[in-house]
């Protein structure tokens, strides 16, 4: 009997590490969205491995992607990073890309691991990769409303994984959840970004954004119900234009 509990030890040992790490709160880091849609973020000083950046000098007046990560995270940071950068491969160019850290006692060393392991080495010449200071953390998160909170048992942050796209004057636009991001809904929000200040590159994804929704309960595009109704209708007129045709024809041809 001692033997069989001593066995069991260990996995009521994980369960309850499982269940503990199940009850955080991970509610308080909810954005709410609508008190920050529309406001503009602060400029702020990155330091990357190549030196010093200013934020918005980056953006360059382009529509922005914004990631905040942690660097030693190894779930849903590089995750979500990995799967960015994989949908935005082609036809990107023209946005940037910025990730930054809120943990404040990231260095330019898991900086660097963080770098090697996610984008093999070499960040792409539209992506900005770096830290903050203390206090230009705080101006940021709080100014986007990001939230975060540290688990110090576990090592671990609890913190939103989201995408916030912001405008060429610099206001958000739009936030995109989970770690698994389309390129449809990348491109999408991008849109969503540019309405602003329109160009003949982008005009494609401004016309396919007439067609789509954001779905804020699933955090995607979603083809707009009204353009469905609208495109059966026109396919009932056209069907009924084509049956009456042929039916007329055949009828003339009887004769």
């Amino acid at each position: 009997m001692r033997l069989l509990l001593l066995l069991l030890l260990p996995l009521f040992v994980m369960a309850y590490r499982l269940s503990d790490y199940g009850e955080q709160d991970v509610s308080v880091v909810k954005i709410q969205e609508e008190l920050f849609l529309g406001k503009e973020i602060p400029d702020a000083k990155v330091l990357t491995l190549n030196g010093t950046k200013r934020l918005k000098e980056f953006m360059d007046g382009k529509p922005t992607a914004l990631i905040f990560v942690y660097y030693t995270c190894e779930t849903a940071c590089p995750l979500t990073v990995n799967n960015v950068l994989k949908a935005s491969k082609s036809g990107f160019a023209d946005y940037r890309f910025v990730v930054l850290s809120f943990d404040e006692r990231d260095s330019l060393e898991t900086l660097k691991a963080f770098i090697d392991k996610n984008f093999g080495g070499r960040v792409p010449e539209n992506w900005l990769v770096g830290l903050l200071s203390k206090e230009d953390i705080k101006r940021l998160t709080e100014a986007t409303g990001y939230k975060f909170y540290y688990v110090p048992r576990d090592k671990i942050f609890i913190h939103t994984s989201a995408i916030i796209f912001i405008s060429p004057s610099g206001k958000i636009t739009r936030y995109l959840y989970g770690a698994f991001p389309t390129e449809r809904d990348l491109r999408l929000a991008f849109a969503d970004a540019q309405k602003e200040k329109p160009t003949l590159s982008n005009i494609i994804d401004l016309a396919l954004l007439a067609c789509y929704r954001y779905d804020h309960a699933r955090s995607k595009y979603v083809l707009d119900p009204l353009v469905i109704f609208a495109l059966l209708g026109v396919s009932l007129v056209v069907l009924t234009f084509s049956l009456g045709i042929y039916y007329k024809t055949r009828k003339e041809v009887l004769r």
